[in-house]
């Protein structure tokens, strides 16, 4: 999977960071994790395509992450997109982008489908946050793949790739008089994981649901902030701390307050507790 952190700021834009957008894509099929204004303007500048977007989907309603999806759904249809768009977030998603179109007198030329999941090709499954108001955060999973030992087959004698694409398809083969068991010749590789909490403070429930991820993109705010809780937001310590408790390949530092021209104390409070901490910039790219 690739992972591009077309924003990495929070609450309002700033020289340094633009508002909320993770763009998440995979042979060809492109997930939009929040978009907040100017979402769609950093997308172009970087050449990553508005038109080919499959799903969009908002953590929660508070304006820095969804009022970049308006301008993009109607970029969309002047591009002349037909292919269906799906939508997943709080339930106040449709009403808020039905208001739009009404109060603008413009009318998506292609069909929106509000889901609460995807299942393929990548699976795209909710989970809640604790946040202000109404949150989800977001796993976005790779299927698993099966690899078939191709040379501990040929050591028994198998070459025919008919035979070998039945083993791999779970089947057990009789072969110039051995059987064939799928369980010796065929390894499942779990597919990558990625997780991302939209604003959450610290809480059990997150913890829980991103457990052993690749990688955890986590609402890392403030610095030092005595009411970063009461805000709906973490420290980078905090989220190095959920990242450490679940156990978790990687973390990302994002939702960066404009306050922070220098964000580098954010990564190096977070590394004292979770080592593999990442800050990534605006149009960063991560292969996962």
């Amino acid at each position: 999977m690739e992972v591009y952190f077309i924003g990495t700021g929070g609450g309002a834009p700033s020289p340094h960071r633009g508002l909320p957008g993770l763009l998440v894509r995979r042979e060809g099929f492109s997930i939009l994790l929040d978009a907040g204004e100017g979402t769609q303007l950093r997308m172009s500048s970087g050449k990553l395509s508005i038109t080919s977007l499959d799903v969009i989907a908002v953590t929660h309603m508070h304006a820095d992450h969804v009022l970049g999806i308006p301008g993009i759904i109607q970029t969309m249809s002047l591009l002349g997109r037909t292919k269906k768009l799906f939508l997943m977030g709080p339930k106040a998603l449709r009403d808020f982008l039905e208001a739009n179109f009404k109060s603008t007198n413009f009318y998506p030329s292609f069909e929106l489908e509000y889901t609460a999941q995807i299942s393929k090709p990548l699976e795209v499954v909710p989970f809640p946050t604790c946040h202000t108001i109404e949150s989800q955060g977001y796993l976005v999973k790779e299927p698993d793949s099966l690899n078939v030992d191709v040379e501990a087959l040929r050591r028994t004698g198998v070459t025919d790739w008919r035979v070998i694409r039945r083993i791999k398809a779970g089947e057990k083969v009789n072969y110039a008089g051995l059987q064939l068991d799928p369980a010796d010749f065929v390894k499942r590789r779990r597919g990558k994981v990625l997780a991302y909490t939209g604003d959450t403070r610290p809480c059990d429930q997150v913890i829980e649901r991103v457990k052993g991820v690749d990688l955890l993109i986590h609402d890392s705010t403030f610095l030092e902030e005595p009411k970063a809780s009461e805000y709906g937001h973490s420290t980078s310590r905090q989220a190095a701390e959920v990242a450490s408790a679940a156990a978790v390949s990687r973390l990302a530092l994002i939702h960066i307050s404009s306050r922070y021209v220098d964000p580098f104390p954010l990564l190096r409070e977070a590394r004292r507790v979770f080592r593999e901490s990442l800050l990534p910039g605006d149009m960063s790219k991560y292969l996962l």
